[in-house]
């Protein structure tokens, strides 16, 4: 089984490889890029895509990223008041025993 998932991520890797070298081949025509700051002329279409793609995926991981963390730290916190209120729970006397003396002064 481990050596079926290695020669599919294997395959999958050169696929993904050809098919990006594929596509800056076919999209090498320079443009021009303007933007509120100024504007960048000379660029390959194909290296403008590729960094609209990781701006776009840089824009939803990193509030993605932020909510990831503050649940983790939300169960932390969680995890330890749960021990801190089961130690405190241990520490008290069984149910049991206090029904017995209620029942005994009764």
């Amino acid at each position: 089984m481990r050596g079926l998932r290695r020669v599919v991520f294997i395959a999958l890797f050169l696929g993904l490889l050809v098919g990006g070298w594929e596509f800056a081949g076919r999209n090498l025509e320079p443009i021009e890029i303007d933007f509120l700051l100024g504007s960048l002329a000379g660029i390959p279409l194909w290296k403008a895509l590729l960094a609209a793609g990781i701006l776009g995926a840089g824009t939803v991981l990193l509030p993605l990223t932020l909510s990831l963390m503050r649940g983790r730290m939300e169960a932390r916190r969680y995890r330890k008041e749960m021990g801190r209120l089961e130690k405190e729970l241990r520490g008290l006397r069984p149910i049991e025993d206090a029904d017995a003396e209620g029942a005994a002064a009764n």
